[in-house]
């Protein structure tokens, strides 16, 4: 039997190879059929199975600082014009050629009778959604699982608590601070230091010295008087009011503390800004006169300096604890009213609504009060008034030249494509950088923006004008400089833009109904089912953080990436809405978290 079966195979094969060498072509091409089939085979065989993972994140309470990057040049000139941001009949001019003016000063006002009809309307309208969204959120429940929402409640108030704690601290670091800059200043203005002149305080005996030359130190003396006395009178009040509380203060009395104290610290910075413009103009009057050295005079100077290092850090301080401190108060009533929601019942979509048009109130009434400051011209810093360019009962508009200021506050001239340009404002903050002083970096305020552009190459530009806030003696005339200017700061439910997604005019979010564990870092974790699409709106971005300002709730888990394949290659998928949109335009933007 098994001679016969191998006698058929032996017979079998010879006329497979007898058949292959008379049709060689057709025996070429089943041989690589059949080992194409079996590599095939073999792959399915071997092949890992791919997964799908899943990498989130959780919606929280944050501030988003959005920013535009500028660049240009150093200004050689010190003069700027001064021209308002509306149009109207000019009602009032407060100013005359050669007079001093200082920063913040009104120069000259349009008639705003519009304007402030405008905003009383843009208020009204906020505070009848104010109570719309109270009357909605006060019956209103979110279908979030109750476990969830507790131990949002529970985090918040962990996290409130601390950031109480933070705050306090904070605030008596301030009051040293302040205790400080306040008695040495105090020294530095009126301590009897300059030689010959032992009957005299300071500030009394440098105006005296140069005021034979300079006509105008009685000005810078007399700002430096009052605002020390003003700032004295404050810090006095002020350092009683803390010293009557302790840790155990409420949270609201906290925040009105962290107010208040903001307040002082604004008043005392600047009695330090004018010491310091005092010692200044009579440090130049001395070179510019030729007048014997003062070895005290530069000691005084230098004072002046470090106490405004130490006022800016306050300042900066001072606001963070108030926001800090709200924006935990924000999260725990939102956590709150998740808990109450779930335990109640809800309608979602009603609640989403009442927050929106709130949001579109609140952004009413910030763009009516702009528009109602634009009436007003003002001074963006400190000199003197060169020439005045209309009268009272003149019509005048965003180009016209109200005034001409000439100051010794360095500023820097940017250039702003046209898309850029309608967003800038006067007034807004800047951060300055320098190409050849690599680490300096300044503060300063948007002065002026052109509000014709010029065109070139069929490209239109405008031109804007950045005032330092301090003056640095490395910084000179013609070089390069990057602006990064703050056009926006919005305080909400904040998540990675990798996490919001675009579909058509659309955006949306993923998440899961029941929370995902072990995805909140990479790899991430894979899940049975498909996460389901949400529908958000956005506010502002930082191209690496944007605002939820409805749609989703705080607490919610919310994929920000998404892989595929086997557990040594995966491909990320699903693009971010910024990708989608061909990216964000702009510099690079600033994130606070306070209290996500």
């Amino acid at each position: 039997m098994l001679t016969h079966l191998l006698g058929a195979v032996r017979a079998a094969w010879k006329s497979v190879r007898t058949y292959a060498a008379a049709h060689k072509i057709i025996a070429t091409i089943v041989a690589i059929v059949a080992l194409y089939g079996g590599y095939h085979y073999y792959d399915v065989l071997t092949t890992p199975p791919t997964e799908t993972r899943y990498v989130t994140t959780t919606a929280a309470t944050s501030t988003v600082i959005a920013t535009l990057t500028e660049t240009g040049q150093v200004s050689a000139s010190h003069q700027i014009t001064l021209s308002p941001q509306a149009s109207g009949q000019v009602v009032g001019i407060y100013v005359k050629p050669g007079d001093q003016v200082y920063a913040g000063q009104v120069v000259a006002e349009l008639d705003a009778t519009t304007a402030q009809q405008s905003l009383r309307s843009a208020e009204l309208s906020l505070q009848n959604a104010e109570l719309s969204y109270q009357q909605t959120t006060a019956t209103s429940t979110l279908a979030l699982n109750l476990i969830v929402a507790k131990n949002g409640v529970t985090n918040a108030t962990v996290a409130l608590q601390k950031a109480h704690d933070d705050a306090y601290a904070s605030i008596a670091s301030i009051y040293s601070d302040l205790s400080t800059v306040v008695t040495g200043l105090d020294s530095v203005l009126h301590d009897s230091n300059v030689a010959g002149r032992a009957n005299q305080q300071n500030i009394d005996a440098y105006a005296d010295l140069v005021s034979s030359h300079d006509n105008s130190i009685s000005i810078y003396k007399n700002s430096a008087a009052t605002s020390y006395t003003a700032a004295y009178d404050a810090y006095s009040a002020a350092i009683a009011a803390y010293k009557a509380t302790d840790n155990s203060i409420s949270n609201d009395d906290l925040i009105a503390l962290a107010q208040s104290t903001y307040a002082t610290v604004q008043t005392v910075a600047d009695a330090v800004r004018n010491s310091h413009d005092f010692f200044d103009r009579v440090t130049s009057d001395y070179s510019l006169y030729n007048l014997t050295a003062s070895p005290t005079l530069a000691t005084l100077l230098a004072s002046t300096n470090t106490y405004t290092a130490t006022i800016s850090t306050d300042l900066g301080n001072a606001l963070s604890d108030q926001s800090s401190l709200v924006s935990a108060e924000q999260a725990l009533a939102q956590a709150q009213n998740t808990l109450q929601s779930t335990e109640g019942g809800s309608n979602a979509l009603t609640v989403q609504s009442a927050a929106l048009s709130l949001q579109q109130a609140q952004n009413a009434v910030a763009n009516a009060q702009t528009t109602l400051a634009g009436y007003t011209v003002t001074a963006p810093f400190s000199g003197t008034i060169a020439a005045v360019g209309v009268q009272k009962y003149d019509q005048a508009g965003s180009g016209t030249a109200v005034a001409t200021l000439v100051t010794n506050q360095e500023t820097a001239n940017i250039s702003v494509n046209e898309v850029d340009a309608s967003k800038i404002k006067v007034g807004q903050k800047a951060m300055l950088s320098f190409d050849a002083l690599p680490g300096v970096t300044i503060a300063g305020t948007v002065a002026s923006i052109d509000s014709v552009g010029t065109v070139s190459q069929g490209v239109v530009s405008y031109s804007a004008v950045i005032g330092f806030d301090t003056a640095n003696a490395s910084v000179m005339p013609g070089m390069s400089v990057t602006a990064d200017i703050i056009i926006g700061t919005e305080t909400g439910l904040a998540l990675p833009t990798s996490a919001v997604k675009a579909s058509g005019a659309q955006s949306y979010v993923e998440v899961f109904d029941t929370p995902l564990a072990g995805s909140g870092t990479a790899p991430g974790a894979t899940s049975p089912t498909a996460p389901k699409r949400v529908t958000v709106t956005t506010g502002i971005t930082d191209n690496k953080n944007i605002i939820i300002t409805s749609g989703l709730t705080a607490g919610t888990q919310v994929v920000t990436q998404t892989t595929t394949g086997t557990a040594a290659a995966k491909t990320a998928a699903a693009p971010s809405i910024l990708n989608a949109a061909g990216g964000a335009r702009g510099g690079g933007g600033a994130f606070r978290a306070l209290g996500g």
